[in-house]
């Protein structure tokens, strides 16, 4: 287990996020090296943290866990933690107006907003759902609204605006993307407007377990989730009820999918580009791959000897 620890650690350091033993035992990275325990008690987590052989590696202050020489990023969470506070806040008021767009039935914040660990310039990852069938007017309709009131990202104009970079459906709520940094990312994610299907989300992402055994979903109502009100139900019935033509998807369908083609970003090698109908997804550069390749490297040089 103790291995599992300092994975964990690791994992996080790359991401500048130090972690309480309680976010250790929640957040466990299932160590490719001991797979002989399925899960471990948060006990068990709490003594292995002040065992000999693993402080030779880890250190910490203020009841967070790091690398050695790595206790600035204690001080570096709590500002973040404050700027995520503002930009979770800023978020939540875009989205009581954006939950009104046609088609839309979930929208989850997701990236380093979903952990409070946002810089002060960092745009507002989220995850939107659309009614089946509507995937290509949902988006289009979001994009346009997003844009009418200036809080979609594009070019340089990042800070406070939501990259609207990973589209599903509510038939399609298994993320394609699967990987320990999904794990991560889907690990943190919050809700925050809901019409009944984030529990279904949980449901059907429970493959997260493979490489954090100790996942499960408790955020299926956050503090800060939205919901709909007799106003924002009618509003959005109204633009679908205009909108629910089938031609009128396929022709949007038409029209994205050339943009998206002729888009350079989507030839970028190493990028990851899903344009069907159950999932638009957009990474030109894809974080995943990236962090586990420094993990990696960290992790190896730690050169651990039990």
């Amino acid at each position: 287990m103790c291995k599992n620890i300092i994975a964990t650690i690791t994992y996080y350091d790359v991401l500048d996020y130090p972690l309480t033993s309680f976010e250790i035992w929640k957040h466990l990275i299932r160590c490719s090296v001991d797979n002989s325990t399925k899960t471990w008690s948060l006990t068990q987590v709490v003594e292995a943290l002040n065992d000999c052989d693993l402080l030779k590696y880890v250190d910490q202050k203020n009841g967070m866990y790091f690398l050695f020489g790595r206790d600035k990023l204690v001080k570096s969470r709590r500002d973040r933690e404050y700027i995520s506070f503002r930009k979770m806040h800023k978020l939540r008021r875009i989205v009581s107006i954006l939950r009104v767009s046609p088609f839309v039935r979930m929208i989850c914040v997701t990236g380093r907003l979903s952990y409070h660990n946002c810089e002060r310039g960092s745009d507002l990852d989220v995850l939107i759902a659309y009614k089946f069938g509507h995937i290509w007017t949902g988006r289009f309709m979001m994009t346009v609204l997003s844009h009418i009131f200036g809080v979609r990202r594009y070019d340089d104009k990042t800070n406070n605006r939501i990259c609207l970079n990973y589209h599903i459906t509510t038939e399609s709520l298994a993320v394609p993307t699967r990987d320990l940094f999904a794990a991560h990312e889907y690990a943190f994610i919050i809700p925050i407007f809901d019409t009944k299907y984030f529990s279904q989300f949980c449901k059907k992402n429970m493959w997260i377990q493979a490489y954090k055994p100790h996942y499960s979903c408790n955020n299926t109502i956050h503090t800060l989730t939205l919901f709909d009100n007799i106003i924002t139900r009618s509003i959005r019935s109204f633009g679908e009820m205009i909108l629910a033509d089938k031609a009128m998807e396929k022709r949007l369908k038409k029209l994205q999918q050339k943009k998206i083609m002729q888009n350079p970003k989507t030839k970028k090698e190493g990028a990851l580009i899903l344009c069907n109908d159950e999932h638009l997804i957009f990474l030109p550069q894809p974080h995943g791959p990236i962090v586990f390749g420094e993990y990696k490297r960290r992790f190896e040089a730690l050169e651990i000897d039990f």
